[in-house]
C-alpha cells in the first residue's frame, strides 16, 4: 500500500509540477501572488456555480420536485468523468515520458496500475469539488437537511467517479493491447481515442433504448410520483442510483444501507479491474515504448503544393496540419468543439423522443421561436459550447520552443496572430452553426434571425479568440516534455470558461433588460456590444505585438 500511495505522489508530481511556470510567474518571489490569484479564480467559478445551482434548486421547489436536482447533479459527474477520461486515460496511461524509468523497477503490476488509476481519479476529484460538490452544497442550504446528509454528500461523491474511470480505463486497455501490431503510434492513439468514444457512446445509445419501452402513460405518472423525475436518472451506473437513494432517502438507516451498496459495488469494481488490468495493460505498454520507433521515415516534400501560394493561406494551413496530425492536439483541441455539441444535442434529441408527448409537441410546434429571449437562449448555448475550443489559448504555447522562429520570418506578428486565431474561429463556427441549425429544427426560425444570430456569435467567437491568444502571449507555456501538457497540465485553460461565462452574462444581462424589444433590434444591440469589445481587443493586440512576443524567448 505504502508503494502505491508513494508512486501516486510521485506520478501526480510530474503530471502538476511548475504551476507558477504554467501561469508565467517566476517560481520562487510570487508564489504568494499565484496563490492569490488560483483562491481568487476557483472563488469565482465557485460562485457562478452556486448561483445557477442555487436558482435551479428555488425553481425545482416550487413543483416540489427538488430531488431530482440531485441525480442531476451526480449524473453529470459521472457523465464529466467519463468524457474526460476519454481524453485522459491514454495519455496518462501509455503516453508519459516515465514508463521507462518505472518498468524496470521492482514494482509489481498492480502497484503501478493502481497508481496510474489514481492519478485519474484524483485529477477528477478536482473539478468534481466545482460540479459536485459546491451545488450539492447548495442544495443542502436551501433544503435545510440534517447534518447527515452531508457526510453521505462527501462519501457519495469520493465513490461514484470511481467506477465510470475504471469501466472507461479497461475499454481503453482492451484497445491499446493491439498497440504492438501498429507501425504508427501516433494514429494509434488518435483512432484509439475514437474507437473507445465510439463505444462508450453506442453504450450510452444503448442503455437509453432500454428505456424506450416507456409509455406516455408510464412516464407521465412517473413524473407525478414522489422522485419520479429522480427515478428517470437511475439506471446508467449501479453507484449513481445507489448514490441518488442515499442522498434522497428520508431514514437514515436506508441512507446508510444504499451508501454501503455503492461501497461494495465500488470495492467489487476495483477487484476486478485490478484482475483485468494485469492481464492486459502491459501488452499495450510494452507494444506502445517498443513499436517502430527506431525506423526511419523518407519523407518527400511535394513543392508543388506550396509554389504560387498565399501567405495566409499557407500560414493557416500549417496551423489546421499541426493540430490534425497531432493525436493530442488533435484530441484535446480539435475534436471536442464537434463533438461536445453533436453529444449533447443527441442526448437531448433522444431524451425529448422518449419523453414527450402529443400535447407537448403541439405546443412546441404553436411556441413562437422568433423572439430576443430565444435568441439569447442560443447564443448563451453557443457560448457554453466554446468553453471547450482550447486552439486559440494554446496557440503560442503549442509550438513550444519553436515559437521563438515567429520573431525571425518576414511576416508582421500581428498578421501572425490573426492567423493562428483562424482555426478557432473557423471550429466556433462550426459549434454556432450546429447550435442554430438544431435550433431551427425544434422552433423553425426566421431565416433573418438565424442569419443575425450567426453574425452576432461570429462576432463574439472573433472577440474571445483574441482575447484568448493575448492571454497566451502574456503566460505561454513554452517550456514542455509532451503535447499532453500544453491542455492538461496548462492553467491557461480556465480562460476559455471565464470568458464564456462573462459572455454570457452580458447575454442574460441584454436578455433581462431588453425583454419585449423587437428580436431584430436586440440582436444588432448585442452584436454591437460584442464588436465594442472586438474592436478594444484588436487594437490592443496590434498595438502592443512587439511587446506582446517578449515572453517568447
Amino acid at each position: 500500500m505504502n508503494k502505491i500511495i508513494n508512486l501516486t505522489k510521485v506520478f501526480l508530481k510530474t503530471s502538476f509540477s511548475n504551476m507558477n511556470t504554467q501561469m508565467g510567474m517566476p517560481s520562487k518571489s510570487n508564489k504568494i501572488v499565484s496563490k492569490i490569484l488560483y483562491v481568487v479564480l476557483f472563488l469565482y467559478l465557485a460562485a457562478i456555480v452556486a448561483l445557477f445551482s442555487g436558482g435551479m434548486v428555488e425553481s425545482l421547489k416550487i413543483i416540489n420536485q427538488q430531488e431530482i436536482f440531485i441525480g442531476l447533479i451526480l449524473l453529470v459527474v459521472t457523465a464529466f468523468c467519463v468524457i474526460q477520461t476519454i481524453f485522459s486515460s491514454i495519455n496518462v496511461f501509455y503516453f508519459t515520458k516515465d514508463n521507462e524509468y518505472i518498468l524496470p523497477l521492482p514494482l509489481k503490476p498492480y502497484e503501478i496500475i493502481l497508481a496510474r488509476t489514481n492519478v485519474l481519479i484524483i485529477t477528477e476529484y478536482i473539478v468534481t469539488v466545482l460540479i459536485g460538490f459546491i451545488p450539492l452544497l447548495v442544495y443542502g442550504v436551501l433544503t435545510s437537511v440534517s447534518m447527515s446528509y452531508y457526510l453521505l454528500m462527501f462519501v457519495a461523491l469520493v465513490l461514484v467517479p470511481i467506477l465510470p474511470i475504471l469501466l472507461v480505463s479497461i475499454i481503453v486497455m482492451i484497445i491499446m493491447s493491439f498497440a504492438k501490431i501498429t507501425k504508427n503510434k501516433n494514429k494509434f492513439q488518435l483512432i484509439a481515442t475514437i474507437l473507445v468514444l465510439s463505444i462508450v457512446i453506442a453504450l450510452s445509445l444503448s442503455t437509453t433504448k432500454l428505456q424506450d419501452d416507456i409509455t406516455n402513460e408510464q412516464l407521465a405518472h412517473m413524473l407525478v410520483e414522489a422522485n419520479g423525475m429522480v427515478d428517470l436518472l437511475k439506471g446508467y451506473f449501479p453507484t449513481l442510483d445507489y448514490a441518488i437513494s442515499s442522498l434522497t432517502s428520508d431514514s437514515i438507516v436506508v441512507a446508510l444501507i444504499e451508501l454501503l451498496k455503492v461501497l461494495v459495488f465500488t470495492i467489487s469494481g476495483v477487484i476486478v479491474y485490478v484482475f483485468i488490468a494485469q492481464k492486459i495493460y502491459f501488452k499495450g505498454l510494452v507494444g506502445n515504448l517498443f513499436s517502430s520507433s527506431s525506423k526511419k521515415k523518407n519523407i518527400k516534400i511535394n513543392t508543388n503544393k506550396y509554389n504560387n501560394s498565399k501567405l495566409y493561406k499557407s500560414y493557416i494551413y500549417k496551423e489546421f496540419k499541426c493540430l490534425i496530425r497531432n493525436p493530442v492536439f488533435f484530441m484535446q483541441c480539435l475534436l471536442p468543439a464537434i463533438l461536445i455539441p453533436l453529444l449533447m444535442i443527441v442526448m437531448v434529441i433522444l431524451q425529448m423522443k422518449n419523453s414527450i408527448t402529443p400535447q407537448m409537441s403541439e405546443q412546441l410546434n404553436s411556441f413562437n421561436g422568433n423572439t430576443f429571449i430565444v435568441a439569447c437562449v442560443i447564443l448563451g448555448v453557443i457560448q457554453f459550447f466554446s468553453m471547450f475550443i482550447y486552439i486559440a489559448i494554446t496557440a503560442i504555447s503549442r509550438d513550444g520552443k519553436n515559437a521563438i522562429f515567429m520573431k525571425y520570418i518576414p511576416v508582421s506578428l500581428y498578421k501572425q496572430y490573426i492567423y493562428k486565431c483562424i482555426p478557432n474561429i473557423v471550429m466556433g463556427s462550426i459549434t454556432s452553426i450546429i447550435s442554430i441549425v438544431v435550433a431551427n429544427i425544434i422552433l423553425k426560425l426566421d431565416m433573418l434571425m438565424i442569419v443575425l444570430v450567426f453574425i452576432a456569435a461570429i462576432i463574439m467567437n472573433v472577440a474571445e479568440s483574441i482575447i484568448l491568444i493575448i492571454i497566451d502571449l502574456k503566460r505561454p507555456k513554452l517550456e514542455w516534455d509532451s503535447e499532453y501538457a500544453v491542455v492538461k497540465q496548462n492553467f491557461n485553460l480556465i480562460f476559455p470558461m471565464i470568458i464564456s461565462m462573462i459572455a454570457i452574462f452580458i447575454i442574460i444581462l441584454a436578455g433581462v433588460f431588453l425583454t419585449n424589444i423587437n428580436v431584430y433590434i436586440g440582436i444588432i444591440i448585442l452584436s454591437l456590444i460584442f464588436a465594442i469589445i472586438l474592436y478594444f481587443a484588436n487594437m490592443y493586440l496590434y498595438k502592443n505585438q512587439n511587446r506582446l512576443a517578449s515572453r517568447i524567448m
